[in-house]
């Protein structure tokens, strides 16, 4: 059976998408496809999963044509959807804070990132939308990535016309959060509320254990956020997430967060007392809130203005050497 980690969530696309269609498929059809289901993944490393999958017998070659799925992979796919739980988004998400070594003290390290493929002649609009963010504390890093049409990395191909731009998500201070010791817990994902630039309540918003896909790429592609007219007024819709801590640690997280502050770090939009609810939602006993804003915040301004473009969050560990400050 399948080992339940990234690799294995590939394959199990690839035996999805192979079992919903009857003739055989090959590598460059089955990339589009993973593309649009938010796996940004190479030609080749396509064709390097499905002979993995053809030498378990979970696939049949037909030559040039391409594969299709077998009995024993239709019975594979079957045992692992049923074997899917509610709550992988949370253990995505964690296992990728705690994979990032970030070193705030020497600025050094990996950070997690997220990525967005958009047509190239929009790079200096968003590279200046990502300015405006970070000068009203939207962003929750001052550093970007470009990669190039038809340039590959970390299972990334961006495509002819197109460009991929790399933004840091909000998990990245949870890993630093994580490798100082500080245990935390992720809560919800939402739409805020801001007024005159004030974040007042949390509108809607989705549990992390009861969904199994990123929440706030749900408000994003239901256009539901307005982080537009923010930046113009002062007011309007803007994704956050929300974690809890222990009391204990809400000090040494405050030193932190104005560390990173200082560092033209942004994106935390409150820092709660213990046992006090945090813009309308409670918290757990000895508990603080935090609520940060959405890493995916640059990209869900493109999809505001009406542009093409598709943003996967989060995506992949990124060295913050490689990557440029705005």
């Amino acid at each position: 059976m399948l080992n339940d980690d990234e690799s294995a969530r590939k394959e199990i696309e690839i035996l999805r998408i192979l079992s919903e269609f009857a003739d055989p498929m090959g590598s460059t059809l089955l990339k589009r496809e993973l593309r649009k289901r938010g796996f940004l993944l190479s030609e080749r490393t396509v064709r390097y999963h499905l002979q993995l999958l053809e030498a378990k017998g979970f696939l049949h070659g037909h030559n040039r044509n391409g594969r299709t799925i077998t009995q024993l992979g239709l019975e594979e796919l079957s045992r692992s959807l049923a074997n899917q739980r509610l709550g992988f988004t949370t253990t995505h998400f964690m296992s990728l804070a705690y994979s990032a070594n970030y070193n705030p003290a020497i600025d050094s390290g990996t950070v997690v990132t997220n990525v967005s493929l958009l047509d190239k002649c929009l790079q200096d609009k968003t590279v200046d939308r990502m300015k405006a963010l970070h000068n009203v504390s939207l962003l929750s890093a001052p550093y970007l990535k470009v990669l190039n049409e038809k340039e590959e990395y970390c299972n990334i191909s961006v495509p002819k016309g197109q460009i991929a731009l790399f933004t840091v998500c909000n998990l990245t201070l949870d890993s630093i959060l994580i490798h100082s010791g500080i245990p935390l817990f992720f809560k919800h994902g939402g739409l805020v509320q801001v007024v005159n630039r004030k974040p007042i309540r949390f509108v809607e918003i989705i549990s992390y254990e009861g969904t199994t896909i990123p929440p706030l790429e749900v408000f994003v592609y239901r256009k539901m956020t307005s982080i537009l007219r923010i930046l113009k007024t002062g007011s309007g819709m803007l994704l956050a997430t929300m974690r809890e801590i222990p009391a204990e640690a809400r000090d040494k997280t405050v030193k932190i967060v104005e560390n990173q502050q200082k560092k033209g770090w942004g994106g935390v939009l409150v820092l709660g007392e213990p046992n006090e609810s945090v813009l309308g939602v409670p918290v757990g006993m000895d508990r603080f809130g935090i609520c940060m804003v959405g890493g995916i915040v640059p990209g869900a301004t493109i999809v505001e203005d009406g542009d093409q473009n598709v943003t996967f969050a989060p995506h992949c560990i990124t060295p913050i050497e490689e990557m440029t400050r705005i």
